[in-house]
């Protein structure tokens, strides 16, 4: 089930105090509106009812999707500790990311029935070949699986709006043949599957 606190919150702008709920676990099944508030980027949202000061008011929470098998635990901080072993989740998928942006984007992948670590894959062949083009730093988030092909929302430093970039779904597969060259095996814990892994994995590969 969804769990929630009350916290006292003092605005930065006028100094006010006010309460603020916090979700510290989503059940996506249960509250539904959870997850839909997650993939629109507000549920993070806060506005001062005082002055009208908004901000987004990232903080530690855990979602969890008990029909698709996966929780994946946002950790605004960025430190990622083992969690304590649970049977009750051990057969999930389980994942650990640092901002909203990375939360609603396992969601995606894990509801298109894709496999995060080749999707990392396919957003690094990507991102070599946009930085090519531009400079300063791209990064890329998965967005939806239409028919054969990916698409990617493609963020450049210094441009308001990102790019879509669409990618053949053959990419893809061909990310799901390096990982089984390389054996890989879903974590037990709570794994960061990110652009770090995904660079490590490749450069595995080209010394096979």
């Amino acid at each position: 089930m969804s769990t929630a606190i009350t916290k006292d919150i003092v605005c930065p702008e006028c100094g006010q105090t006010q309460k603020l709920e916090l979700y510290t676990s989503i059940n996506a099944k249960e509250n539904p509106e959870l997850r839909r508030d997650i993939l629109r980027e507000s549920v993070f949202d806060w506005e001062c009812r005082h002055c009208g000061y908004t901000a987004q008011m990232a903080y530690p929470t855990i979602y969890h999707d008990p029909e698709l098998g996966f929780m994946v635990c946002l950790r605004p901080s960025g430190a990622v500790s083992k969690p304590e072993t649970i049977p009750a989740v051990k057969e999930l998928i389980k994942r650990s990311v640092k901002n909203p942006q990375e939360l609603k984007e396992k969601i995606l992948i894990f509801e298109a029935g894709l496999d995060d670590a080749a999707i990392e894959l396919v957003k690094n062949a990507i991102v070599t070949v946009i930085r090519k083009s531009f400079d300063g730093n791209v990064h890329a988030y998965f967005c939806k699986a239409e028919e054969d092909e990916l698409k990617f929302a493609i963020f450049i430093k210094g441009r308001q709006e990102p790019i879509y970039q669409k990618t053949q779904m053959a990419v893809y597969r061909q990310s799901q043949e390096v990982l089984r060259t390389l054996d890989y095996k879903d974590p037990d814990d709570f794994a960061v599957v990110n652009s770090k892994l995904a660079q490590r994995l490749l450069d595995q590969y080209k010394s096979v």
